[in-house]
């Protein structure tokens, strides 16, 4: 299935400190609560290979969004349109861009203002240091629509329990509990402002331990992420040929509840 690019405005916003040591990525969809769609993510996906190299590497990545929202997932009007192949691309295309953010070489900071659902939340846990404002609030309503969350980084986050519970109930968590349950590193009053402060302490310390004590960490996990990520593919493709996955995004543009029957 042909896409069409995204326009420069809804493109991720790139800026930069006076020396370029500190990059902020700024996820800018506003319109749609900063939704993903294919050509977000692929410009995403782009950018932190193209951050990632030697040349162009910053010494802190900070990941934000316009307001409002930080992210509430994949756009769902894009999947309306989709097939299984087209499905099966995406979150291809989906897992290796949060690997990217896991393994970036340099501290990545989320600076999180609202809500953040399915690869909103994704996107969050996969920085290493997670802001987030007294407003905002976590989910993963993936079963809602009738496909599989993603569960290895959450669970191996939060323990099995509270992945659980997040996970199989598709409920809210609001930044109080994130922050008691270790979703979020902590709450702030104001995420960019907070951010830019993390990321001039991180300044002061050395770059290359802060790569391989962030390297070691992942090492420890890897494993475990692959074949979780592995497994979340095949659930998402085959899902998307499903009756009960055409009927939540039926119900969705309707704006009703979805009656699912299991087929």
């Amino acid at each position: 299935m042909s896409e069409a690019p995204a326009t420069v405005s809804e493109s991720p916003l790139v800026e930069r400190n006076e020396d370029g040591t500190i990059v902020t990525l700024r996820l800018h969809r506003p319109r749609v609560y900063n939704a993903i769609n294919r050509p977000t993510l692929e410009r995403l996906h782009e950018l932190l290979t193209e951050l990632s190299e030697e040349a162009n590497r910053p010494r802190v990545l900070i990941l934000s969004s316009s307001a409002p929202g930080f992210c509430s997932g994949i756009d769902l009007k894009e999947s309306r349109e989709a097939n299984q192949v087209f499905a099966g691309e995406r979150v291809t295309l989906m897992h290796a861009t949060l690997r990217l953010l896991r393994r970036f070489p340099a501290p990545v900071i989320c600076a999180i203002d609202g809500v953040a659902t399915g690869l909103g939340c994704e996107l969050a846990i996969s920085g290493d240091l997670r802001l987030a404002t007294p407003a905002s609030r976590f989910s993963y309503p993936e079963l809602k629509v009738a496909v599989p969350s993603p569960a290895h980084h959450l669970t191996w986050l939060i323990g099995l329990s509270r992945a659980q519970d997040m996970l199989l109930t598709a409920r809210w968590v609001d930044a109080r509990e994130a922050e008691q349950i270790g979703l979020i590193t902590r709450i702030v009053d104001d995420a960019d402002q907070a951010a830019q402060e993390m990321a001039q302490h991180l300044m002061t310390l050395s770059p290359i331990s802060i790569r391989d004590t962030k390297s070691n960490i992942y090492v420890a996990i890897d494993e475990g992420a692959a074949a979780g990520s592995a497994h979340h593919i095949e659930g998402v493709t085959s899902a998307a040929g499903t009756e009960d996955r055409k009927e939540a995004l039926r119900a969705f543009a309707e704006k009703r509840p979805p009656n699912f029957t299991g087929r």
